[in-house]
């Protein structure tokens, strides 16, 4: 049966300080939407159970609950999603929903500036103020009749292509996620996850390359699984699994950004992808030296602030290197956001697309969107709409989601 159940709102206490732009040396100051002044009224949360298996290197999600966040200010919704657990189908949604009470009340844009300011304060996880602001931007863009990756200044409108992710340590399972990747029209990117075993790495680079054919652009996340590789060896290791098919790799093991460069020129022309050195937004700029891979991944969840993110992004562009916009097994709003990201950044590929396979709770009660995917698995904006243009039967979706809660 579906939990129900009303969280009153809690006074907000203003915190002290010198005020959002005196708050830390950022590389870029604080552009907060003004002329908005109206106030979020409410926060409407819905968890999806899903129970999809995911492998990884450092182990194994039987299951993971995800977060659908609903800001609602008049007629005017805005919409993002956390992957807020894994392996806790008892996820208690009113205990975890607590950090967001203060922004019941506030004017948009001040929502906004609290929930960058709680980022970079440390009061507020990455994941937590990222998942707030994108609804926030979202609920301003509504209001304002602005899309939210033109106030970034984001204004690439190619289509991107989508990529399909593989998550199994076995060959035989990885080839029948494979035929769901042709079926799905998402086969000319894929990714799969390595486990930092060099026999079974070795396997999956043949298996998948031997059912795609050379036609698709093979790529895998290693999850850092070979951080205890000496240089020498690594470089032996990825030059082997590029002579086996691949033709990317992200995160082979925990690097500084000269072993970053020292391992691109040994491995070339494998493409590296630095992930987790780009970790938040704001490192991402300081670390960034495009020598240190071919592409660079955004890694959704954990870039902490949209504005450095954006500015981001056009650093990478702008350099000439190739931008991938990752995923966080996104299954609700979160993917057309970030494919609505990496076409106006102009990225090489998006990560972050519908798993119906999955979980197709939240893709049944979309009304209006503002992305659409082709055949051949190309993503484009269907429409320039205010926000991201996502519209939700959000009855449906209460009555379809295994809990929901509305702080007010």
């Amino acid at each position: 049966m579906m939990a129900e159940y009303r969280i009153g709102r809690r006074e907000f206490v203003k915190a002290g300080g010198a005020g959002l732009l005196g708050l830390l040396a950022l590389p870029l100051c604080a552009a907060i939407p003004g002329g908005v002044t109206d106030t979020v009224q409410s926060i409407r949360l819905y968890m999806i159970n899903v129970t999809k298996a995911r492998n990884f290197s450092h182990g194994t999600w039987s299951n993971r609950q995800h977060v659908i966040v609903q800001m609602t200010s008049g007629d005017h919704h805005g919409w993002s999603e956390a992957l807020a657990s894994k392996n806790n189908p008892t996820f208690d949604l009113g205990a975890w929903s607590g950090f967001m009470k203060p922004l019941v009340g506030m004017k948009v844009s001040d929502a906004i500036a609290f929930a960058r300011k709680s980022f970079i304060e440390n009061a507020w996880k990455r994941d937590q103020s990222e998942l707030i602001q994108l609804a926030l931007y979202d609920l301003w863009g509504k209001i304002s009749g602005i899309p939210v990756i033109q106030s970034w200044k984001l204004d690439e409108t190619r289509p991107v292509p989508g990529v399909y992710t593989i998550l199994e340590n076995d060959p035989g399972m990885a080839l029948k996620e494979a035929s769901i990747a042709v079926q799905q029209g998402l086969n000319s990117h894929v990714k799969f996850k390595m486990f930092g075993e060099e026999d079974l790495d070795g396997a999956l680079v043949s298996s998948l390359r031997k059912f795609f054919g050379r036609e698709t652009y093979l790529m895998s996340d290693a999850n850092r699984g070979y951080h205890k590789t000496g240089m020498d060896e690594l470089v032996r290791i990825l030059k082997g699994f590029h002579a086996k098919g691949l033709d990317a790799i992200e995160d082979p093991a925990e690097l500084s950004v000269s072993q970053w460069i020292a391992l691109q020129e040994g491995v070339n022309p494998l493409a590296l992808i630095p992930d987790y050195i780009m970790r938040p937004a704001p490192e991402g700029l300081k670390v960034f030296n495009p020598a240190m891979g071919k592409y660079f991944n955004l890694h959704p969840d954990q870039m902490g602030s949209m504005e450095e993110t954006a500015l981001l992004a056009r650093k990478i562009r702008d350099s000439g290197c190739g931008l991938m916009i990752g995923d966080s097994s996104f299954i609700g709003p979160s993917c057309t956001i970030w494919q609505q990201i990496a076409i106006g950044a102009g990225a090489s590929w998006v990560e972050a697309v519908e798993k119906p396979q999955e979980s197709d709770v939240f893709l049944k009660c979309i009304t209006r969107m503002a992305t659409q995917r082709a055949a051949s698995g190309m993503i484009s904006l269907s429409d320039r709409l205010p926000g991201f243009g996502l519209e939700v039967d959000d009855k449906k979706l209460k009555d379809s989601c295994s809990s929901w809660c509305v702080l007010e």
